[in-house]
């Protein structure tokens, strides 16, 4: 799993890598209304759990997670926890689990391609080990056009990044197939997956809110107690741009499909995000979002 040792991945960890990434999708995708992880899982543990017993002489050698692993980048394991993330990220975002609407479109054995509709989004995989396939139509029931907002094989993720073209350019609807009234046509790589969305779903970049409960939990008396600080992206290292006050509705509009912010309080005190290490809220799709 190292990238120093091997920084062209063999056959066999290019499999697991892509494996493991798709199955995740496809249980997040049609699993049910909720999705279980064990802890570790998110970034691939080589290693299984097992507490101090008789049986093993009272060892702890394996009583713990090794959070190191994805912490190093020279170790393949950051590209399993980054997919993880987006994936769950993007179903919190577009929330296709809580949809009464699921339509399984194609479930082709001899292709290896499984796609599906759950809420406003389609999710596509192509498990074959070998065979890629280009104008691979696939029926929906959307007349409007799609966009692709998450797919394996993205360079962040380990893949090998041949799907920017269907992150840049919607997919726009086509005559019916699959008894579906309407259709797209993508390019399908070998064992890789994606998720499109409606695309006016994309528009208008970030709108960050601030609610009255988050106020209330931080002891702050109004929304001018509260600032943004943005982070952005230079010479490789976040760096935090000027504070920025909310408006009078509690909302901030950031241009682009995502953001890294902090916020602050009165004197400059950091209301930090509870989730992450380094304290920063991040969004990685357009939408609404309130910080809690």
């Amino acid at each position: 799993m190292s990238l120093l040792a091997t920084p062209c991945a063999s056959m066999c960890i290019d499999r697991g890598l892509a494996l493991h990434k798709m199955i995740r999708m496809l249980v997040l995708g049609l699993g049910g209304e909720a999705y279980l992880n064990f802890i570790g899982n998110e970034f691939g543990h080589p290693e299984w759990v097992d507490f101090p017993r008789p049986e093993n002489g009272w060892s702890h050698q394996h009583c713990r997670r090794r959070w190191d692993l994805p912490a190093d980048d020279l170790l393949r394991y950051k590209f399993f926890e980054a997919f993880d993330e987006l994936m769950q990220a993007c179903e919190n975002r577009f929330q296709w689990m809580a949809s009464e609407h699921q339509y399984v479109t194609i479930k082709n054995n001899m292709d290896k391609v499984i796609a599906f509709e759950r809420g406003d989004c389609i999710l596509v995989f192509n498990f074959h080990p070998c065979s890629s396939y280009t104008d691979y139509q696939i029926g929906m029931g959307f007349n409007e056009p799609m966009r692709c907002v998450l797919d394996s094989d993205e360079g962040r993720f380990g893949g090998q990044s041949r799907l920017e073209h269907g992150h840049a350019n919607a997919f726009f609807p086509l005559h019916g197939a699959q008894d579906r009234p309407h259709s797209v046509k993508m390019y399908l790589p070998s064992r890789t997956c994606q998720v499109l969305v409606k695309d006016r779903l994309l528009q208008g970049g970030v709108r960050v809110w601030v609610s009255w409960d988050f106020l209330w939990e931080r002891g702050l008396g109004s929304l001018a107690d509260v600032l943004i600080r943005l982070q952005v992206w230079k010479d490789g290292k976040l760096v935090p741009t000027p504070p920025r006050p909310f408006d009078e509705e509690g909302c901030l509009r950031v241009d682009g499909p995502d953001a890294i912010f902090g916020l602050e309080g009165p004197d400059g005190q950091p209301l930090d995000c509870k989730t992450a290490a380094d304290g920063l809220f991040r969004v990685y799709f357009p939408g609404d979002y309130t910080p809690s």
